[in-house]
């Protein structure tokens, strides 16, 4: 090929090189790989215009400018390619200033030995010598030779870093780790032909060339295969950012790694701690009081979670870390202070309990309420609201209990008692016999007031002759009672009338109507009486006299109290 075609050879590769450099240079804000391709972009660039000015202009200026510009431009290739395979297989890897500056030394040397006539020849030999255009010999001399020995260990650390870091990556990075190292390996390998191939002194240094389809691939890889748009995270700096607490420990119960979040929570927790928490045994630096509390805590879905100082609670989750071969390592404890959410949840529970007792003490409210909607508030007895639901649900569940029997009673001449001793006495004499049938009903009875001085008393499962027992044992415990009205022992009787289902009536009113016809039967006939509905009349029961009471003066019925009564 002519010296002009290889200028334009020359050329395009610097054109590429340029456009991936500032392609990479964009991305600079995400991760700092990107830096390091536009370096190493810059360098490849500096590297092909060199070239150029070299086959395109042939002149002496050139001739001697032309060896420090291309040492300075492989140098910001092998440092920009260290730094980019270092930066690309550890994220958290950075390029610190006391590295850079000896990464710079070796560079800034050989230029200056370049440079200068009395080192030049160490360098380079021949290279300024014969007529412009004409074909020269050149000799490497010792130091480059020794800076290219340097350069290649320099980028093969580099690229044994990146190789791990393939190996171990899955997915997209390492399709993108593949890119550069193929890419790089590609140029390296490029380096090496031109080196070999000049020798004898002779040749053309086709290394940019390599690194044009170096640039080209880097190009396509920034294009379509999403390099540097995904940017991996160490794994050190998401442990050390994460709010959680991690430690490490190994077998022995030792202390080996805390991130920051952990160095924070055992400070605040155990003040008195002083100096480095690594390598201390974990019940020294946890205090082995908080270390009890969570050995005889029970894990739960994996974690527990403790008091372990009051008012402090501890969310852990701990799991175990083996080798390959399966033999232990030690365990990793994560660690979250849960306090807050504790106090919280005591709050809810509190307020929960408190909720609950007030959901309690409405429904007994309630409760008493619905039930003093159905009672007689003088007597303390059930009302006709609750007489018609409770006779009528009686009544439905009669074909399993067999008879149903109903008591009417009324009070004898308690217009009487009114007039006589005031509607207060009247009061107490009907709360006496409300009593009294509240005494005398079983479980499931009921007894209630419907209205005045007459008392209603349902008997589910009782008969006939049942009823009449129960209806006479009600009659005598009433006229045996006396009432003390005005300072006198007074005695009032009372009249039942007694009706049963289904002999009687099926329905609640049919039954309540043959008992009221019974106890006008017995009021008629005499009062002081139980009368059986369709029963035939019952053999006058003449009243016995009043019985003596305990009192300084005889108790008085009620005829010998109101004349003509």
């Amino acid at each position: 090929m002519t010296p002009q075609l290889w200028a334009v050879v020359f050329a395009c590769a610097a054109l590429v090189a340029v456009c991936t450099g500032v392609l990479a240079w964009r991305q600079r804000d995400r991760t700092p790989a990107a830096t390091a391709l536009a370096v190493t972009m810059g360098g490849v660039a500096v590297w092909s215009l060199a070239d150029v000015a070299v086959y395109g202009l042939q002149t002496e200026v050139v001739r001697r400018v032309y060896l420090p510009l291309l040492l300075a431009s492989v140098g910001l290739v092998v440092i920009g390619t260290y730094v980019l395979a270092r930066t690309v297989s550890d994220p958290s890897w950075r390029l610190a200033p006391r590295r850079a500056a000896l990464l710079l030394v070796e560079p800034l040397l050989m230029v200056l030995f370049a440079a200068l006539p009395p080192t030049r020849d160490l360098v380079v030999s021949g290279m300024a010598t014969g007529p412009a255009g004409g074909e020269t010999e050149v000799v490497f001399g010792p130091l480059f030779l020794a800076h290219t020995a340097y350069s290649y260990v320099l980028v093969g650390v580099a690229y044994t870093h990146l190789a791990r870091r393939w190996v171990a990556s899955v997915g997209a990075f390492r399709s993108q780790i593949g890119i550069l190292l193929g890419s790089a390996v590609l140029s390296t390998t490029g380096n090496v032909v031109a080196v070999v191939s000049q020798l004898d002194g002779r040749g053309t240094d086709v290394t940019p060339l390599f690194f044009l389809v170096t640039g080209l691939i880097d190009c396509w890889a920034i294009f379509r295969g999403g390099l540097l748009r995904l940017v991996p995270v160490a794994r050190e700096q998401v442990v050390d950012t994460v709010p959680d607490a991690v430690l490490v420990v190994d077998p022995g119960g030792v202390l080996i790694d805390v991130n920051p979040a952990a160095e924070r929570l055992l400070r605040r927790l155990r003040p008195e701690l002083d100096g480095d928490l690594v390598g201390r045994p974990l019940p020294e630096v946890a205090g082995p009081a908080a270390v009890a509390v969570l050995g005889t805590t029970e894990r739960l879905d994996g974690h527990r979670v403790a008091e372990v100082r009051p008012g402090v609670w501890l969310d852990v989750r701990d799991s175990a870390v083996a080798d390959p071969r399966g033999r232990a390592l030690g365990r990793i404890l994560v660690v979250r202070d849960v306090s807050e959410q504790q106090q919280r949840q005591v709050a809810v529970e509190r307020l929960n309990r408190q909720l609950a007792e007030q959901v309690e003490e409405v429904e007994r409210l309630r409760a008493v309420l619905a039930e003093e909607a159905v009672r007689d508030p003088l007597t303390g007895l059930h009302n006709r609201r609750h007489l018609d639901r409770a006779l009528d649900a009686d009544l439905a569940h009669r074909p399993r209990t067999g008879q149903l029997s109903l008591l009417v009673v009324d009070i004898d001449h308690f217009k009487t008692v009114n007039d006589r001793f005031g509607h207060a006495a009247g009061d107490r004499v009907l709360t006496s016999v409300a009593g009294t049938l509240s005494a005398a009903v079983r479980g499931g009875d009921t007894a209630a007031r419907l209205g005045g001085e007459e008392f209603v008393v349902v008997l589910p499962g009782a008969g006939r002759e049942q009823a009449l027992v129960r209806a006479e044992q009600v009659r005598r415990e009433v006229a045996a009672a006396r009432h003390l009205l005005d300072g006198e022992p007074v005695a009032v009787t009372v009249s039942v009338g007694v009706a049963v289902c289904p002999a009687d009536g099926t329905s609640a009113a049919a039954l309540l109507e043959a008992a009221d016809r019974a106890l006008y039967t017995a009021k008629a006939t005499g009062r002081d009486r139980v009368v059986a509905a369709e029963a035939p009349l019952p053999s006058a029961v003449p009243v016995p006299p009043a019985a003596v009471l305990p009192v300084p003066a005889p108790p008085r019925d009620l005829q010998e109290l109101v004349p003509g009564v």
